[in-house]
This record gives structure tokens, sequence and C-alpha cells, in this order.
């Protein structure tokens, strides 16, 4: 596995890593690139960036891991050719894409975002056509009757909502609740009409899906298929893998979830874009 740092970008104002096999990567394959999550810069929540990355590497796929402008080690550019965030996010990873096609040699990437990240890699891969596959940790997702009635059943069974619920009716202080949808208020959630639109445009290009949820989502997706149930409607066939690790925390901080969702994401990458014998 090698490391290389870069500068790309119209200005020379974004820096990232290119993380590639000991070999090198099958130009069959496309590279994986890591988006931003919230102030996260490029190695990710706890690392979370870097230990994919180098697994990656070590399963023979190459990627890149960089911070947006203003971000981490990247500057702001003194001219920007958007006025617009999203705009300009957009400028930014078409030149990491470039910069993925002159290093590695690949035609097309997959992208990996969590939670606002996740959001972003959605509205890249509506624009980008060099985007392949599309990975979501913690991303979007819709509300069916199954997610309600499991999440009612989940409040009425805690006897911790229950005590709330009598500290609350006899005045005694307790916790603030929860929200209803926890850990999402990084991002705008797609109503689910326009949810099944997009998807329904990325599987027309032939886009590949991954979305894991973790535990921490309980407010918004709580059960395994629950976003294939949401858009029953519409062919996802296999274009759509779906992943739930209720166990796992928002940041997969635990060395076994991390490694489930690794695995999982290298078995995705591996049956999606096989090596040719």
């Amino acid at each position: 596995m090698r490391e290389t740092p870069l500068i790309f970008g119209h200005e020379s104002h974004l820096v990232g890593i290119l993380c590639e096999p000991d070999e090198p990567a099958r130009k069959e394959r496309p590279a994986l690139m890591f988006l931003n999550a919230g102030l996260e810069h490029r190695v990710g929540p706890r690392g979370l960036s870097v230990a994919v990355a180098r697994a990656l590497a070590d399963a023979g796929f190459a990627s890149l891991r960089f911070d947006y402008a203003g971000m981490g080690e990247s500057r702001k550019p003194q001219s920007p050719l958007a006025v617009e965030r999203r705009d300009e996010l957009q400028v930014e990873c078409a030149a990491a894409i470039e910069l993925l096609h002159e290093r590695v040699g690949c035609s097309r990437v997959v992208l990996f975002g969590l939670c606002s990240g996740a959001d972003d890699a959605h509205h890249v891969a509506l624009s980008q056509s060099a985007v392949a596959g599309m990975i979501q940790i913690d991303g979007h997702a819709a509300i069916t009757a199954g997610f309600k009635w499991r999440y009612i059943a989940q409040r009425l069974s805690s006897p911790r909502r229950w005590q709330n619920w009598f500290e609350r009716k006899f005045g005694t202080p307790s916790d603030t609740d929860h929200a209803v949808i926890e850990g999402i208020d990084f991002f705008e959630m797609p109503d689910r009409d326009t949810l099944a639109g997009d998807l329904s445009t990325l599987v027309a290009r032939d886009v590949r899906l991954f979305y894991a949820y973790s535990g921490a989502t309980h407010g918004y997706y709580n059960h395994a298929g629950q976003l294939r149930n949401a858009l029953a409607d519409i062919e996802l066939g296999d274009h759509l893998h779906e992943q739930f690790l209720p166990s796992a925390d928002h940041t997969f901080s635990r060395n076994a979830e991390r490694m489930r969702l690794i695995e999982a994401v290298i078995g995705w990458l591996q049956s999606g874009w096989p090596v040719a014998e």
C-alpha cells in the first residue's frame, strides 16, 4: 500500500492523499473518492476514511481522500469558479476525478460519504457522469409504515421512556428527549418522491448503490430493507445493496463494527467490479 500527498485544483489549492495498492490498480476497476463528513477533514471521523482507504488498497482499489476548499489543509481559491457552495463542490469533485484519471488511469469513480458527505455524494453522483457507484453511510432514507410501528414499539418498550413520561407528568426534571430525526441535521433529507426520482436516474445510468446504516439512525431508519421497501415502486434490482449495522455508532468507532462495514464495502466492490481472468 502506497500513500502519496497531492496538490490539485485550478489554483493548486486542494490537498489530498492518493492511496494505492502495492501493485497498480486494475484500470477496469473504479477508484474511490472520499468526501468530507461535516467539519471533519480528510481523515474522517475517528480516522474512518483512512481505515477504509487502506483496507481498499489491500483489496486492490485505489482511492483519493481530500479536503474541501477551506477545510483541513485545502485553502479557499482566490478566484472561485462557482458562487454557491454546492456548485463549488461540483468543481472540486470534477478536479478530483480528473486527478484520479491522470494518476491511476481509471475512467470511473465510486463516491464514499458519511452523513453530510453522503448527501454531497448524492448530488455529485447526479451531476458527474464519471460516477459508477456511491457508498452512503448514515445518509438518505425514507420513512415507511414498518419504520413507524417499530419506532413506536421501541419507545413504548423502553423503561427510560416511561420514566421520562412520569417525570414530565409530575414535574420532576429529566433529560431532554432525543429528536425523532436524530443525527441528520447536517443536511436536508430529500422527500421520498425526490429520492425515488434521483435513484431512478442513477440506476438508469447503471450507477451501483451501497447504503449502510448504523444504530445512530434509529430516528429515521430502524430495520433492514427499509429503503428498498420505501422505494418499492421503482426498479432497483441488483443496483441497490442495503446494510443495517444496528450495534454500530455513527462513526463506527468500535473495531468490530468498523471491520464489518469495511468487509461489506469490499465485498460489494469486488462483486460489482470483478477482475477479469
